[in-house]
């Protein structure tokens, strides 16, 4: 009796044990299976995304050293590996930029992180045991043609600088205190209008960097500045600024007399602009001409339909609301618990321009149409869980309870027999 107790408790543990996984903060590590190496060898330079996924530029300061077979790549959660072929002797530095990087909460990756390759011509050039210096500071930093702000000094680490609109490019020049350290981040720099941070690594001869920021804003011609809320935007002009979106056409839309860059669904009937927040982050937002409305376009795609993204007019009985984040984006998901797999998500089907619930399976990444009778199907399942569950457990009660009384009445007719006897 004791054994088959013991199973059947062993059954319930099993039954009832359910594991939660935890999404840790989203980050990235480089590495280089050598920094010390013979001209005319490789070496690998290896990028590790960990609970973040997105793309990373990669570049040399000396290409003449150290050159990359790869200068992006797209990487999610897992460790890509880049080869680096070494041509001369000499130092290069080796630059890692999440260039457009997020984790599993939508959280935005950014800066640049450096590694130090040392190419010698023999295997014996690195034998020196004279100290490295540490010196990663500049003697000089500028634009050429903008002033900075303040006046550089070698201590002072972030700058501020503004340009005439129009600039998309400028000449960044950096020489570094020590002639033996590598400065990357220096020459022509591609900018746009707005807020563009540009950062100068500087990297000593032993490894250490330094970090120097200018904060360069690229004014606009009369820019059209839009207020939603307590938050100020200017409108995006150009195609080239502009975020991709699935299945609309490039198209203009007049905003304050002026024709900008845009994007338009003739399904659907509406257009699309890109706004610029104060920090210069750029997004996608739908633009109602006569209301002079402004809302942000939040979108997903999964097996080939691409959903707009909506707040339902009217909730499903019994569903609670949560956030979950699919393709890199919040989305609002309806679930009667929190740990279903199943969820429902409200929007409109970009392809058919069909409005309402669609049915989400997270563990098979699949978006269908949402009808009553799946609901329904989905609801009887978990009651008939619920249900199974209630009869085990008054089966499990029952046995325990048996097993109890059979105990006890073992015990007393023990003790009777011992006054017998």
């Amino acid at each position: 009796m004791k054994k088959y107790i013991k199973s059947i408790l062993f059954i319930i543990i099993v039954f009832l044990l359910e594991i939660n996984s935890v999404n840790a903060q989203g980050n990235y590590t480089v590495s280089l299976s050598n920094t010390n190496v013979t001209k005319g060898k490789s070496v690998t330079l290896y990028i590790k995304a960990n609970n973040c996924a997105g793309r990373f530029n990669v570049s040399s300061s000396n290409s003449t050293v150290a050159s990359i077979e790869e200068t992006y790549a797209f990487i999610d959660n897992s460790t890509y590996a880049i080869k680096v072929n070494t041509i001369n002797s000499g130092t290069a530095i080796l630059s890692i930029n999440a260039f457009d990087v997020t984790d599993y909460d939508n959280n935005k990756i950014s800066g640049t992180k450096t590694l130090k390759i040392n190419v010698s011509s023999n295997d014996n050039s690195n034998s020196s045991t004279s100290k490295k210096s540490s010196d990663a500071t500049l003697k000089s930093l500028e634009i050429e043609g903008i002033t900075l702000s303040p006046e550089f000094k070698s201590t002072t680490l972030e700058y501020s600088a503004s340009s005439d609109a129009g600039v998309e490019k400028v000449n960044i020049k950096a020489t570094p205190n020590d002639p033996k350290a590598n400065v990357s981040g220096v020459g022509e720099v591609s900018v746009s209008e707005g807020a563009n941070k540009l950062e100068i690594i500087v990297a000593a001869e032993d490894g250490s960097t330094k970090s120097y920021i200018i904060n360069l804003n690229v004014k606009e011609y009369d820019p059209i500045t839009i207020r939603i809320g307590k938050k100020n935007y200017t409108v995006v002009r150009k195609f080239k600024d502009l975020p991709e979106v699935d299945l609309f056409e490039q198209s203009q839309v007049e905003i304050s007399d002026e024709k900008v860059d845009g994007y338009y669904n003739e399904k659907l009937n509406i257009y699309l602009i890109g706004l610029k927040d104060e920090e210069g982050n750029i997004a996608l937002y739908t633009y109602d001409d006569l209301k002079k409305d402004y809302v942000e376009y939040r979108w997903i795609t999964v097996g080939g339909i691409t959903l707009y993204l909506k707040e339902p007019k009217n909730k499903k009985e019994n569903f609670k609301k949560y956030t979950t984040t699919i393709r890199n984006t919040k989305t609002d998901i309806y679930k009667i618990k929190n740990k279903e797999k199943i969820g429902l998500i409200y929007g409109t089907n970009v392809a058919t321009n069909h409005t309402g619930y669609y049915l989400y399976d997270s563990k098979e990444e699949t978006l269908a149409r949402y009808y009553d009778e799946e609901v329904k199907i989905y609801k009887d399942r978990i009651e008939n869980y619920r249900n199974y569950l209630m009869i085990l457990m008054g089966i499990i009660s029952s046995i325990i309870i048996i097993s109890v009384i059979i105990s006890l009445i073992k015990t007393k007719r023990r003790r009777k027999r011992k006054k017998l006897s």
